[in-house]
């Protein structure tokens, strides 16, 4: 026979057990509004709500997270901190941007909304707190919301921010290096080219051409009777006078020729993709420049100049060397001239020479 008390469906509550509980939940559902369930949801989630009241005047909605706790102290009745603003310079700066957006007509649309940037807080314990802060504009008001961004997310944005800490400081180093580079490259009077610079650039260009067209010219540059400028005026003068003619170089030859300071008044033109033709026009017209030139010394100042082009296969010494001696012969003809080598000539002082 079947036990039919196991069957047997559950006794009917009475009513008298169901009205003290159904009393409660009605008490408890009438406490649990919308906007409490909402902040109690959100504080969850690592979000503080400060409600609106007035400008500059908030109050916090519901309780207040456990992070919030810990970064801003209560207030003096012992209640949830409602001016945290007081306690972070960033969000008391955020705080004027969100009295302005909410007294602003950007306010009025339905999806108004303004954002901070992610910034970090340092609480009690020293722990870095990430945080964003957000204006809102609802249906039952304005609020700001504070939130305290996740560790994962957090973790992301240091990261970042370090790998951007780090690249700042390469382009430092960076720039350092390019100026302490430029330093070694460059005299610091006239801000040519130096001469320990001359042969990399010179060396350079060599390597570059196509041993069946030589173009690379070279031109020596001597100041004439320079030494009485110094002797007589003074080196203050003299300094000048090789200042003004490095920014007279720099203006009187073309892109692509490199002026050099070779050493005291002597300088040099390296240029490139030029015959010997072109390099006495190029020398012609440095010539020129310096001669007409006010220098402000009370006297003119002339420039004696050599120029020669590249030989296939040849030295850089020979190279160098050959522009000098036409360089001798400019000396030798009475200064303020121009003088060539041709690279396929004998290379003897007071040789064959053409002059300008």
């Amino acid at each position: 026979m079947t036990d039919l008390k196991h069957n047997a469906p559950p006794p009917e509550p009475r009513p008298e057990d169901i009205a003290p509980a159904a009393a409660e939940a009605a008490a408890i559902s009438a406490e649990a509004t919308p906007e409490m369930v909402s902040c109690e949801v959100l504080m969850t989630m690592e979000v503080a709500i400060l409600a609106r009241r007035a400008p500059r005047a908030y109050q916090m909605c519901g309780l207040a997270p456990y992070f919030y706790t810990q970064l801003y102290p209560q207030e003096a009745d012992g209640s949830h901190c409602d001016r945290p603003w007081l306690y972070s310079p960033l969000l008391e700066f955020f705080l004027e941007e969100a009295e302005e957006f909410f007294d602003s007509p950007a306010s009025e649309g339905p999806d108004a909304v303004l954002s901070s940037g992610l910034w970090v807080e340092e609480n009690a314990a020293g722990e870095e707190v990430p945080l964003t802060a957000t204006a809102r504009v609802l249906k039952s008001g304005q609020i700001i919301m504070i939130q305290a961004v996740r560790e994962e997310y957090a973790e992301r944005v240091r990261i970042l921010r370090k790998a951007r800490a780090e690249l700042l400081e390469r382009r430092k180093i960076t720039s350092a290096l390019s100026s302490f580079r430029k330093m070694a490259l460059y005299d610091s009077l006239t801000k040519l080219y130096n001469r320990g610079a001359f042969m990399d650039i010179l060396q350079n260009q060599i390597s570059n051409l196509r041993t069946y067209a030589p173009n690379l010219a070279l031109l020596m540059v001597d100041l004439d009777d320079f030494k009485a400028v110094n002797d007589e005026l003074g080196h203050l003068a003299g300094d000048s006078v090789l200042s003004q003619i490095g920014e007279l170089m720099r203006k009187s030859l073309r892109k692509n020729d490199a002026p050099v300071r070779y050493g005291g008044e002597e300088f040099a033109v390296i240029a490139p993709n030029t015959s010997l033709p072109q390099s006495l026009q190029v020398a012609e017209k440095l010539r020129r420049r310096v001669a007409e030139h006010d220098f402000g010394i009370g006297r003119t100042l002339t420039a004696s100049i050599g120029c020669t082009i590249y030989r296939p296969g040849e030295d850089s010494r020979d190279f160098i060397a050959r522009a000098d001696l036409a360089l001798y012969d400019a000396k030798h003809s009475g200064k303020n001239t121009v003088c060539q080598r041709d690279p396929w000539m004998p290379e003897v002082p007071g040789g064959p020479a053409r002059k300008r």
